[in-house]
């Protein structure tokens, strides 16, 4: 099971660290190989990770606040072009494809992992679960925020062809003839944010190989564990169009399913059995 993680966290890694990279080189450098961007910025998280989670949280602390009035400020100024009849009429043919689409979109929230592997490093753990679940619900609502702005901007048929469609949704902005062309703006802001992403990701893959290993400190792998995450987001995939297809909801729903609901099930049954339930807690 542990084998298995390491491979699942490695593996979702490379996945948003080529995403980062398909971002930069479809929307900024077209001339430049992605193998460029994908290297720098692993040798940076590398750097990142040497240097412990709560320096990786206290930039994400920063960066939060800027990315949400990022996001605000989008949706403010491209409000008065949503088409919110788009939207109508509201579960049109029952309940059931609406709970179809949570049923798709809930193996998305992968985190719940990252966080139970960070919960025994925070320093008030009697309020893990009232701020877990207030993150939760603020995160949803900014997504059905930004979900609201591209389908009523584009249309459901547009929105689906869509690689990037919130930054399509921010390069519509504009006011006047003097301030429009602000997506070199967000762009810098979301690649800060995708750095944090990454950081984060790669530390738990590093620090859960280390577990593993019984190795008394993670940095020693940090290295090694990098060159791995590299290859692997390089060779994963031939393009962000077989990328995608692999992220689409007939393949990753249930391969994200086997690791956030199959595997802790598995575990939970076998400590129960083995009467180590209230041990555990």
């Amino acid at each position: 099971v542990g084998v298995l993680y390491i491979w699942f966290f490695a593996h979702r890694t490379a996945i948003i660290l080529r995403q980062f990279g398909e971002f930069l080189t479809n929307v900024f450098y077209q001339e430049t190989p992605i193998l460029v961007f994908i290297t720098i910025t692993s040798i940076v998280v590398v750097y990142a990770v040497r240097q412990g989670i709560e320096t990786i949280c206290r930039v994400g602390e920063i960066l939060f606040p800027i990315i949400i009035f990022a996001i605000i400020f989008v949706i403010a100024f491209i409000a008065k072009d949503m088409d919110l009849k788009i939207l109508t009429p509201v579960m049109e043919n029952g309940i059931l494809p609406a709970v179809y689409g949570a049923f798709v979109i809930a193996p998305r929230t992968t985190g719940i992992l990252f966080l139970s592997m960070l919960m025994p490093y925070i320093n008030n753990p009697k309020k893990t679960k009232t701020y877990l679940g207030l993150g939760y619900i603020f995160i949803t609502f900014f997504f059905v925020l930004t979900t609201i702005s591209i389908v009523t901007l584009f249309g459901v048929e547009q929105a689906k062809l869509l690689v990037f469609p919130f930054y399509n949704v921010v390069r519509m902005i504009s006011l006047g003839d003097f301030f429009e062309r602000i997506d070199a703006v967000f762009g810098s802001i979301w690649v800060l944010g995708m750095f944090v992403n990454i950081a984060i990701n790669y530390y738990i893959t590093v620090l859960a190989a280390a577990q593993l290993l019984k190795l008394q400190d993670y940095r020693s792998l940090s290295l090694a564990m990098g060159t791995i995450i590299v290859s692997l987001s390089i060779f994963q995939s031939e393009s962000m169009i077989s990328l995608n297809e692999f992220l689409s909801y007939k393949i990753y729903t249930w391969y994200t399913l086997f690791f956030i609901v199959v595997l802790p099930l598995f575990l939970l049954i076998t400590a129960v059995i083995r009467k180590k339930g209230d041990d555990s807690r």
